[in-house]
């Protein structure tokens, strides 16, 4: 159910996001930001880090990401923005690191992190 919901956000931040050009730090901000929200559905909803969850939610944020910057380019009208690609990957790295698990450190009282 969790990345179900996790798709839907995709959709609706890549048509919100497309309104907006790629270009200066719009697109850095955009991928990190736009991963980290993804990722915190995610983890709320499905309370589960795991390598596949995190493969899963940095393909969707990469494909949420590049829909948008297609959609920036007129939908391909004008060359596709070579800074879509710099948002692609740090959404995907973002949202990746944040729900796949690969963290050793667990706070204390993180109902997550298990017994």
């Amino acid at each position: 159910m969790a990345l179900v919901i996790a798709a839907l956000v995709c959709v609706a931040g890549a048509l919100i996001l497309g309104e907006y050009e790629f270009t200066g730090l719009t697109p850095f901000a955009a991928g990190v930001l736009f991963g980290l929200v993804v990722s915190e559905f995610v983890l709320e909803i499905g309370k589960v880090r795991n390598p596949l969850v995190g493969v899963l939610t940095g393909a969707m944020v990469a494909g949420a990401l590049g829909w948008a910057a297609w959609i920036s380019s007129g939908e391909g009208l004008r060359p596709f923005p070579a800074l879509g690609w710099v948002a692609m990957g740090l959404g995907a790295v973002t949202a990746a690191a944040r729900t796949g698990g690969w963290r050793t450190h667990r706070r204390d009282g993180d109902v997550r992190a298990g017994p």
